[in-house]
């Protein structure tokens, strides 16, 4: 199959419903919702519509359900996604979060897998590995994303393991060493890099380097920290014009950054466009409603370096 996309990404399409409370409730008791919203999200469908929104050529390999709404499907569409992988799964229920806030900003959500839950039964989503030149293995199964990563190898593929915040509670230390020992590049927050480096009886984030190219570990408001072979970039963060919800940076850096990558950037700045793009993302409310152009995130980025 010819090379068509330069990204080919694997993780979780999700409807996140946003529950305003006054307060979260004791057990055996009711309150009353202030407000609801209803956002599209999932790490796979974030990082692949931002991405195809900068210009990357993304193919999204993802499970949903027969529920899965039109206005998703078309939203992804109309920014460029190639959908081929995007299967519905019939007699499940698309992956859906329910996350509950009160106003001092404490938070209880609730997830329905959906047909996630059980992607290890099914086969590969061959096109988003053969279409493309970069393959992004997020949240999902292990099981899966094994078979995933070994076609992946065998066809010369550059790999990313970003197994997000599920590497605390899906993740054992010998599925993740497998992953991890066919990837070129690895992604996580500090919290996930330490448990990473437990699972690899490592101490220093550089030492991942014994197995993949390059290391990227955001670090919420002090930045992010690039490492490779070349040596450690310290990316400040770009200041926002204000910051309404958090939910959702760490996919934007990635999306970010693969539009540096795809466009042959050197590390440095493929960093600054992902703190870019992360920042326009936290201005609004949802992990998709507030989503910049490549001029856009150019512009913010170019305080830092020239592009």
């Amino acid at each position: 199959m010819a090379v068509r996309n330069f990204l080919g990404v694997f993780g979780h399409v999700i409807l996140d419903y946003i529950m305003t409370l006054e307060s979260l409730p004791e057990p055996n008791t009711s309150v009353q919702i202030l407000g609801r919203e209803r956002f599209f999200g999932g790490t796979g469908g974030n990082i692949a519509r931002i991405a195809a929104r900068l210009g990357v050529p993304t193919a999204l390999a993802s499970f949903v359900g027969g529920d899965f709404p039109r206005e998703y499907r078309d939203a992804l569409a109309a920014e460029g996604v190639d959908l081929s992988d995007l299967r519905v799964v019939r007699g499940v229920p698309t992956p859906t979060a329910w996350i509950f806030s009160d106003r001092r900003g404490n938070q209880v959500a609730i997830v329905d897998q959906g047909p996630m839950k059980r992607a290890g039964r099914y086969g590969v989503l061959r096109h988003s590995v053969e279409s493309s030149q970069v393959v992004h293995i997020g949240t999902g199964r292990p099981e899966y994303y094994e078979k995933v990563a070994a076609l992946a190898a065998k066809l010369g593929k550059r790999i990313a393991c970003d197994p997000s915040q599920e590497i605390h509670y899906v993740y054992r230390p010998a599925t993740f060493r497998r992953l991890l020992a066919r990837a070129q590049l690895f992604f996580g927050n500090e919290a996930e890099m330490k448990r990473a480096l437990s699972f690899m009886r490592r101490r220093q984030p550089a030492d991942l380097l014994e197995w993949v190219d390059v290391v990227v570990m955001t670090r919420g408001a002090k930045g992010s920290t690039i490492l490779s072979g070349e040596g450690r970039i310290e990316i400040p963060v770009i200041r926002s014009r204000k910051v309404a919800d958090v939910t959702g940076a760490g996919d934007a850096y990635r999306a970010g950054f693969y539009a540096g990558l795809s466009r042959g950037l050197d590390l440095r700045r493929c960093g600054l466009l992902g703190a870019a793009v992360a920042g326009f993302v936290i201005e609004k409310r949802g992990t998709q409603t507030n989503l910049p152009t490549w001029a856009h995130a150019v512009a913010r980025a170019s305080r830092h370096a020239s592009f």
